[in-house]
């Protein structure tokens, strides 16, 4: 069996040998379970841990001989967001296991964030009109610095107040990134799912266009991008639900 990992320090390298050899423990705590797993190290200075789900025979094969696993990515995406000033988890290790060409396990490791809040529901505070206001301008920064995020959701954006009245923010989940992004509607298509509601999107694309050259033009293409993605989420589920009761 072949291992790809990437450590930085000595307590990488214990952590990415522990994982080589045994995988998650049972003192790991897990914090979510899906087709991934994310769990937390024992300890009063824990790290977090993402297992990824094992691909099928096909994907498998992309990933161990013509695509970068997505731990890898992870760790490198982690690394050039820190470089290019946002804040992201620091990346500790990334390990995966190839047999035969074919990707088996792979984990990323990374410190873990406490007191920090995601996006989901945000629209329900008190002080969503500052915090939609300190995330235009965070995606200003993000789309100026061509940082294009393809999973930009509510779950994968954290955020805590900075005492300022402002808010800081990080991103997680982040295997699916890309850097230098110069096509503008590329860029805009992270307003699709960054917010639960049409108002609260609304005042987010208030507070983004104001930070633009032509404020009127962009907020109508944000609240379009925004529409049309509803309009498609729509057509899926009902889509779906005609088939359940065909069936």
């Amino acid at each position: 069996m072949k291992v790809l990992k990437i450590v930085n320090d000595s307590i990488a390298e214990a952590i990415a040998a522990r994982l080589e050899s045994h995988g998650l423990l049972e003192s790991d705590r897990v914090i979510y379970r899906g087709r991934n797993i994310v769990a937390l190290t024992d300890g009063s200075d824990p790290l977090c841990i993402k297992s990824f789900g094992v691909p099928g025979a096909v994907k498998g094969i992309i990933y161990g001989t013509m695509r970068r696993p997505k731990a890898m990515r992870a760790f490198e995406n982690a690394t050039r967001l820190r470089e290019l000033g946002f804040d992201t988890p620091e990346p500790v290790a990334a390990v995966c296991q190839l047999s035969a060409g074919r990707l088996g396990h792979s984990y990323y490791v990374c410190r873990y964030l406490e007191g920090w809040s995601d996006l989901r529901s945000a629209e329900k505070r008190p002080d969503f009109a500052n915090l939609a206001r300190s995330l235009a301008a965070y995606m200003n920064r993000l789309h100026a610095a061509g940082v294009f995020m393809k999973d930009f959701t509510q779950g994968n954006i954290l955020f805590r107040p900075d005492g300022t009245g402002d808010f800081q923010f990080s991103l997680i989940d982040i295997n699916r990134m890309e850097f230098d992004v110069r096509d503008h509607r590329k860029l805009m298509a992270n307003f699709g799912a960054v917010l639960d509601t049409a108002e609260g999107l609304a005042v987010l694309a208030h507070e983004y266009a104001a930070l633009q050259p032509e404020p009127e033009a962009t907020e109508r293409e944000v609240l379009d991008i925004y529409r049309r993605r509803q309009a498609r989420l729509w057509r899926k589920r009902h889509i779906k639900e005609f088939i359940r009761g065909k069936k």
